[in-house]
């Protein structure tokens, strides 16, 4: 019983996470019904103005829902074009180490250890969206 209310709570604050919407920093034009996608600044052949950025890391079932959110966002403050990375951030380092002592028949004291660091990474895209000229 436990164990299905803590699913219940889980996939409730999964669902408010992936309906929340991206913060957006910039200016804001008429809503366009196309966005043109870029991976890199150098892709873009028009010339162009910054109108604003966004992140979004979290509250997301995959890399293609974040992409899309990116392109309706963009859609809703009028962007023309949207340029795209993605990033991985470490927001925890997890250590784990053991270690043997051990007494020798000639009272000599052997130690053996080992650990291993494994880090914690997080995707993130990063968008910066375009206003042709």
């Amino acid at each position: 019983m436990k164990a299905l209310i803590h699913l219940l709570v889980f996939l409730v604050i999964t669902l408010l996470a992936a309906c929340s919407k991206p913060s957006y920093f910039g200016k804001t034009y008429s809503p366009t019904q196309n966005v043109d996608v870029y991976l890199d600044k150098s892709d873009v052949k028009k010339n162009y103005i910054t109108m604003g950025t966004t992140n979004l890391a979290k509250g997301f079932s995959s890399m293609g829902a974040m992409q899309q959110k990116v392109i309706e966002l963009g859609k809703a403050n009028g962007a023309d074009g949207v340029i795209m990375s993605l990033t991985e951030d470490v927001i925890s380092t997890q250590q784990n180490g053991t270690a043997v002592v051990s007494k020798t028949k000639k009272q000599k004291v052997v130690a053996t250890n080992s650990s291993s660091t494994m880090d914690i990474k997080e995707k993130k895209i990063v968008a910066t969206f375009i206003k042709y000229e």
